[in-house]
Parts: C-alpha cells; sequence; structure tokens
C-alpha cells in the first residue's frame, strides 16, 4: 500500500502520471549472514505488534503504529516524505522530452513547482486529511483487536511466535515499505497475524502502517479446497447437487483487487458458509507466476472469451448448463455480509 507517500500529492491534485513501477526488494539475507538492521527492527516490531494483540488493549498497540506517532514526529516525518516524492516526481516529468509532454504533464509540473516552492505553507493545509487517514488505520487495527482479540476473541494467554520478515522490503521510496508475518499456535490450531505494511517514518524507525490482518491458517485451507478450476467437473456437480456455479475469474498472483477480493471476501468463513449449500465455486484464474498447465490456461481464456470477461476480479453466478444469471460489478469495498445482500437480492 502506498497511498500513505502518495497523499501529499493527492492532496495537491497531482495526478495523470503513469504509475511509479516499485522498487526492487532488497536483496534476502544470506543463510548464516546476521540480519540487517532493518530485519531486526522489523522482527522487533513483529514481536511487540503480537504483544500487543494476544492483550486485546488497542492501547498497547498505539507505540508501535503509524497512528500512534506522536503528532509533531509524525507531520516532521511525513513533510519529508511528501517533499522527497515531489522532487522525485518532478525530476522523472522534467525528464521526457518537451516534445512529447501533455497538458497534464504541463500542469503537474506547475502544482509540483507551486508545493515545493513553500512546502511548510502547502503542508499546513495536508494535516487534516493526515489526520483524517491516521483515524482510518485506527479504526482498521481496533476492529481486528474487538474481533479475535477483545472481549470478542479468545483468551490467547501468551504463544511463542515465529515472526517472519518478508523478503521484500522496498527501501528506495520516500517512505520505506516492508510486511511481517506473525506464526502461533493455540490450542492445536495455527494462525497467522500478518503486518502487510509496515512503513520506516523518516528519524522514527519502523511502524505499522495500514492492513493489519488476522488469518486462522486452518479455516483458510479448508476455504481453498471448496474451490474446483474444472469447470466441467464443476458443471456435473452444479446439476447433480441442485445448485448454481459462482465462478470467480481472477489475477490469483497479481491483481491486488483480486488477492484482496479471495482472501477478504470470498474465503471468509461468513461467505462459506452462505455458500456451502447453494454454489459449487469455481476460479478461472490467469496467473502471472504461479505454475498453470497449457490445458488449464487455455479453457480459461476460451471461458473469458465465451463470457467476455475482461477485468479482474468478476462474479459470475451460472446455472449448471452454463448459462449467465448474474453478474456481480459493485463489491468494490464491500465486507461478507454485504456481498451476501448483493448476491441475495438479486431478481431473476
Amino acid at each position: 500500500m502506498r497511498n500513505l507517500v502518495s497523499l501529499g500529492l493527492v492532496l495537491i491534485s497531482i495526478t495523470g502520471c503513469k504509475p511509479q513501477k516499485s522498487p526492487p526488494p532488497t536483496k534476502p539475507e544470506l543463510e548464516g549472514a546476521k540480519p540487517s538492521s532493518d530485519v531486526q527492527a522489523l522482527s522487533t516490531l513483529g514481536k511487540s505488534v503480537f504483544d500487543a494483540f494476544i492483550t486485546g488493549e488497542i492501547s498497547h498497540l498505539k507505540p508501535y503504529t503509524l497512528w500512534g506517532v506522536p503528532p509533531k514526529k509524525l507531520y516532521a516525518g511525513m513533510r519529508h516524505v511528501y517533499v522527497v516524492d515531489a522532487r522525485v516526481t518532478l525530476a522523472r516529468i522534467q525528464a521526457v522530452p518537451l516534445t512529447n509532454r501533455t497538458v497534464a504533464h504541463t500542469n503537474e509540473l506547475q502544482k509540483l513547482e507551486s508545493f515545493l516552492a513553500n512546502p511548510n505553507k502547502e503542508f499546513e493545509r495536508m494535516k487534516d486529511a493526515l489526520n483524517n487517514q491516521m483515524a482510518s488505520l485506527r479504526r482498521q487495527h481496533e476492529a481486528v483487536f474487538l474481533r479475535y482479540s477483545g472481549n470478542e476473541g479468545p483468551d490467547w494467554g501468551k504463544p511463542a511466535p515465529n515472526i517472519v520478515v518478508r523478503s521484500s522490503i522496498h527501501l528506495a521510496t520516500p517512505l520505506p515499505e516492508a510486511a511481517v508475518d506473525v506464526l502461533f499456535a493455540y490450542d492445536g490450531q495455527s494462525y497467522q497475524l500478518q503486518l502487510n505494511n509496515c512503513v520506516k517514518l523518516p528519524k522514527h524507525g519502523w511502524v505499522l502502517g495500514a492492513d493489519l490482518e488476522f488469518v486462522d491458517l486452518q479455516a483458510q485451507a479448508n476455504a481453498e479446497k471448496e474451490w474446483s478450476e474444472d469447470f466441467p467437473a464443476a458443471q456435473v456437480r452444479a446439476g447433480d447437487e441442485n445448485k448454481q456455479l459462482l465462478v470467480n475469474f481472477t489475477g490469483s498472483d497479481w491483481s491486488a483487487a483480486s488477492i484482496s477480493f479471495h482472501k477478504k471476501i470470498l474465503n471468509s468463513n461468513t461467505f462459506m458458509n452462505y455458500a456451502k449449500n447453494r454454489y459449487v465455486l469455481l476460479r478461472v484464474d490467469f496467473p502471472r507466476n504461479r505454475p498453470q498447465s497449457v490445458n488449464q490456461r487455455l479453457a480459461n481464456q476460451i471461458l473469458a472469451r465465451k463470457y467476455n470477461v475482461k477485468d479482474f476480479p468478476a462474479i459470475l453466478i451460472l446455472e449448471s448448463n452454463g448459462t449467465e444469471i448474474q453478474r456481480v460489478s459493485d463489491y468494490n469495498g464491500t465486507d461478507p455480509a454485504q456481498f451476501i445482500r448483493i448476491l441475495s437480492n438479486y431478481k431473476k
């Protein structure tokens, strides 16, 4: 998630550039080599967030989050981020030959130059939006605590966590990013606390940004078993069981929207409990890195052409004979319960 870096540019209406490519991740640590200071700091952060999580008290999490950074430090750090990002963007646009520049380029240059001419003044009017975003981050973290560790969650005791820093640490950005996974077991079950967006605030260090997620690994594995990739077999099963087909056209290893939708909605217990007596679940995948047989790839291409699917994710409800009866296109930003209502409210 890079909206924390781009927030300043969005707020001063800088739009129209092509998306920047993500910088290459840092090289993985060599076996036996001493972990880098960033890996050590991220490991410590993961342990601290986990220790706060098992208490169920959001106040214990505050010192390790971006929203918990004292305002003076937060403003100084983010002002630095905005300035650096603006300079980089300015240099990138200036490198475009004059003959190739568009009106959008010209407008962006003017806004960037205006921002950089007096960044302190410009930043003052960004503070309200920044504060709103920090409040949103806190609400997201609180929701995870309340559901899985607060009064509604189990008493986790003090399990020993295994902290894994993902290898893709992006340091060559104004606001460096990384992700940490915390694996632990309780009562014979395995769980994962995902810190999907850790950021390194200038002159402060690594903290948890957005997207704290709790994963029941056994439930996730069980949910995955319900998804077939064999269309003819799924049709036969749907006919035999008097069910409909729910087909998820997806880019499972590259489409951020597909990955988030599958993980947060389609694989949720709420959705799976609703779907099990109604649908045979079929995944039509177009991966870029995950291995896939030639026959499967060709079969999926045929299905995408047949049903005119061009964007992912796309959710289709089919009769067992393949007749399309519903196409869901307004699920962005929904939760599992809202998505179920979309499906339930459909009128033939």
